[in-house]
């Protein structure tokens, strides 16, 4: 969204838009697509920042018309990846129909690592149940994954089977439920770890336990 220009990018939203309607899928993922390694197209910060801001808001305005909820996945993989950057940026969208997909091994890596952030460095002394209130409304689903601490190939995070890695979802997940998040969906995210099918059904028993604990 930062160097397409806006008719294009909403362009290519509506094109995905007829397969959520087709497919009656409820939500629409985006990301910042560039490296967090610079301000892309020459632009300075700020308005690199803002224009994301707006395209989004107009993208969300579009996707509401057809009942399609827009979510921001952000990850250490992509510019603006920082905790405050990402309440920041939900915040200057402003709309109703925008809301922050929320993975919890990114949420690790950005909060508790601070992995791959442009300039100076920042992190959560809560880590990822802080960052889950401070996005607080602002949830609109969720990714319930492992972390190990590291990256996958240097780029983003490793989606760790759950229960193998750092994180402690007896209190991440009541901070999730804490921020308003209220939707059916409990999203396993496997991506990037080899051979995800042989692992699947023992994170499937070990989401299953968290629902009936927590659900």
């Amino acid at each position: 969204p930062a160097t397409s220009k806006k008719d294009d990018y909403i362009d290519a939203v509506k094109s995905n838009l007829e397969i959520c309607n087709d497919l009656d899928i409820p939500k629409l993922r985006v990301d910042t697509a560039d490296p967090p390694t610079g301000i892309p197209g020459g632009m300075d910060y700020e308005t690199c920042f803002s224009k994301i801001a707006e395209v989004w808001n107009s993208a969300a305005d579009i996707c509401m018309k057809d009942d399609v909820k827009l979510i921001w996945e952000f990850e250490p993989g992509f510019l603006f990846n920082k905790p405050g950057e990402v309440v920041r940026m939900v915040y200057k969208v402003d709309h109703p129909n925008f809301s922050i997909l929320f993975d919890s091994c990114h949420g690790y890596m950005c909060a508790v690592v601070g992995a791959r952030q442009l300039g100076e460095k920042e992190t959560l002394p809560g880590g990822v149940v802080q960052f889950a209130h401070m996005l607080t409304g602002k949830i609109g689903h969720i990714h319930l994954i492992d972390s190990d601490g590291t990256l996958h190939d240097g780029e983003t995070s490793t989606h760790a089977p759950l229960g193998t890695g750092l994180l402690d979802f007896d209190k991440i997940i009541p901070a999730i439920l804490e921020a308003g998040y209220t939707d059916e969906w409990w999203t396993i995210d496997l991506c990037f770890w080899p051979k995800a099918l042989d692992v699947t059904e023992d994170n499937k028993k070990y989401l299953d336990k968290l629902i009936k604990k927590f659900g």
